[in-house]
């Protein structure tokens, strides 16, 4: 198995549906401030008036790729049609499907100016293509359109995290946070207690769990089960726990320094890879056919997994097979502090794009409560990234698959509450410090031929592709 099968991106971009969708209805458009093309405005630019803009005299066509697959798109048409072509005369609408391959397609176009005016992505592409002068800056319209109120409403991390070398790059699609993943019949089965609720543990106590889960499996017979999955080959899957035994990825936002090398980063690596490679109560990529958590528990590989949190999509797919699951809080480090991977999942627009105004009209309508509320959480069934819509996303997943009922999803509510979810780390020349960690995070974590010593030496390597 190839290890472009380890991609979590790969794993989670579903196959495009065919054809595009019909341009939408119209009529004629509202006006918005038209901001700066290269830089915000040094003084805001003025609020708009409550009433109606007058209608400009021509319409435009928004060209939206979208990435929610062939069962979410008719609802994306839907409350479009409904909610936000009414409101916005004069702007049409062009839904296309993300076709496969959608990263390096995209960017081709975009080079090249072809390409669509709104797409959605997450942080490390965002990151690569703002370096490139590719995406257009909306902060001069959150300055102009939006209120304070408005703003607050989102979520620091996500918020903070879209605003990339002083450009913001988009506005948030839906939260995705990392949570434990469990089989609850498995700890049944091998008479392990679960992790506790209220997210009072820490590493050593998952360590335990784990392993007696591993252990009870190979008493039962079972040897190819494991008590945990972990992909710490993953860019964003590895560095939360580095912080968490109080290391550091890179000395500081936007850093040169690589700290990987460094004894805290040294400890925190070393826990995760004995797990894997001396312990073995974490499965090696291998030993799970370098499946994915959702495949891995469905075969009866993995009794624990941290893994991202998607209710619906997870419980859809464990149906019938996985049905007793939960999730909890991932434990506190050593030094007593929680992380995890918080996604900075949003939608942008391509510098390009003809009509900044039209793109920006939906992009907000996108990120707004209406589509949030009827799309996202109705529709897909994932966290809104509003804070005012936290309580009726899990009400409304309930209602729309009963047996969530049975899974913590306050876990989700909390860790925003509690704020310990939290970007990606991020080096000032961020494409040449993943050419050189990427490698050596296989090496390590899905290869094992090497240790954790290795990073002291790719540090070294890194730092010196910064200066």
């Amino acid at each position: 198995m190839s290890l472009e099968k380890l991609s979590r991106r790969s794993f989670l971009i579903a196959s495009a549906a065919t054809g595009l969708a019909a341009a939408l209805a119209a009529c004629a458009p509202k006006a918005t401030p038209a901001p700066a093309a290269e830089a915000p405005a040094e003084q805001p630019a003025e609020k708009p008036a409550e009433q109606p803009a007058p209608a400009t005299q021509e319409e435009f066509t928004v060209r939206f790729m979208c990435r929610a697959g062939a069962r979410n798109i008719p609802t994306y048409e839907k409350v479009i049609a409904e909610d936000f072509i009414p409101n916005n005369p004069g702007i049409k609408v062009q839904i296309e499907p993300a076709p496969d391959g959608w990263v390096e397609k995209l960017l081709a176009q975009m080079i090249a100016g072809t390409a669509v005016d709104l797409f959605q992505a997450w942080g490390n592409i965002f990151f690569n293509w703002v370096e490139r002068d590719l995406l257009l800056d909306c902060q001069p319209y959150v300055e102009a359109t939006m209120t304070d109120a408005e703003i607050a409403d989102y979520n620091d991390f996500q918020w903070e995290g879209l605003m990339m070398r002083g450009r913001r790059v988009g506005m948030p699609k839906y939260i995705n946070i990392m949570t434990i993943r469990l089989n609850k019949d498995l700890f049944e089965q091998y008479g392990v207690p679960l992790p506790p609720e209220d997210g009072e543990w820490d590493h050593d106590d998952y360590k335990e769990m784990v392993c007696a889960l591993t252990e009870g499996a190979r008493s039962a017979g079972n040897n190819g089960q494991w008590g945990g999955w972990l992909p710490g080959w993953s860019w964003d899957r590895f560095w939360n726990h580095v912080h968490m035994f109080g290391g550091k990825v890179v000395d500081e936002k936007y850093g040169k320094k690589c700290m990987l090398g460094e004894p805290e980063a040294q400890e925190a690596l070393k826990w995760m890879y004995d797990l894997q490679w001396v312990d073995n109560c974490h499965a090696q990529p291998s030993q799970v056919e370098n499946q994915w958590p959702d495949a891995s528990m469905v075969s009866g590989f993995i009794a624990t997994a941290e893994d991202g949190t998607y209710p619906i999509n997870v419980d859809v797919e464990y149906e019938g097979s996985v049905d007793n699951w939960d999730i909890r809080h991932v434990p506190k480090g050593p030094t007593g502090i929680r992380s995890v991977l918080g996604t900075t999942d949003a939608w942008s627009i391509t510098k390009q794009t003809k009509n900044a105004d039209a793109s920006w009209a939906l992009l907000k309508f996108l990120a707004g409560p209406v589509f949030q509320l009827k799309a996202v959480v109705s529709g897909e069934g994932i966290i809104p990234v509003l804070k005012s819509l936290q309580s009726d996303f899990i009400a409304k997943v309930r209602e729309i698959r009963p047996n969530l009922n049975n899974v913590r999803l306050e876990t989700i509510t909390e860790a925003l509450e509690w704020g310990y979810p939290e970007d990606t780390p991020w080096f000032d020349k961020q494409t040449e410090a993943t050419q050189l960690i990427n490698p050596a995070l296989e090496k390590v974590f899905t290869v094992g031929d090497v240790g954790p010593e290795y990073f002291i030496d790719v540090c070294k390597e890194v730092d010196a592709t910064q200066v």
